[in-house]
């Protein structure tokens, strides 16, 4: 009788220390194996580029902001326009988190910024240094230190691009919220 109880109390006490060391030991092999899981975006794709802002741009970054900037080689157009109008809203849909984002437009030319859609935010207007193909007609989402993160097509339909912006509010606010920086 004995001898069944002390079976059963071994039994208990590994079972126990195996509850807690197999979580532990699955951590550390997908650690060791750099698994980090999917990577969710709401709609944005993310970026991996080895050019940053400051090798694009003609000015400088402002320090410890996020940049939500429209980026495009052509002329502003009405194209040009209405894709401004989507990024100003996500901007002022930010609400509170709008000190720790700019919002502008990155071109090859300059702006008209007298535009009912601009008026009443700090719109930044930076230049390129060079025709940039592979993000043309694209929203971008630029890092503190200058690292282009996200890139967003607002194309199609208005409901399609309305849709799209929403997305781009969703994954900013993630951004802002796990970053420790800007």
């Amino acid at each position: 009788m004995k001898q069944q109880a002390s079976k059963r109390k071994n039994s208990q006490l590994i079972l126990m220390i195996l509850a807690f060391l197999i979580p532990v030991i699955a951590a550390k092999i997908l650690l060791a194996s750099n698994y980090k899981g999917d990577v969710k975006t709401n709609g944005g794709e993310l970026l991996n580029m080895t050019s940053t802002f400051e090798q694009i741009a003609k000015s400088p970054i402002e320090a410890k902001k996020w940049q939500l900037l429209y980026l495009t080689n052509q002329a502003c157009d009405e194209h040009c326009q209405q894709q401004l109008y989507f990024v100003t809203q996500t901007y002022r849909a930010l609400g509170r988190l709008q000190e720790r984002v700019n919002v502008g437009s990155l071109t090859l030319d300059s702006i008209n910024s007298d535009t009912e859609n601009l008026q009443g935010i700090d719109f930044k207007q930076q230049l390129l240094k060079a025709p940039l193909e592979t993000l043309e007609d694209s929203v971008v989402i630029v890092d503190p230190l200058g690292n282009f993160v996200m890139r967003y097509r607002l194309n199609g339909t208005k409901q399609q691009r309305l849709e799209k912006s929403h997305d781009m509010l969703l994954d900013i606010k993630r951004l802002l919220k796990l970053s420790r920086i800007g």
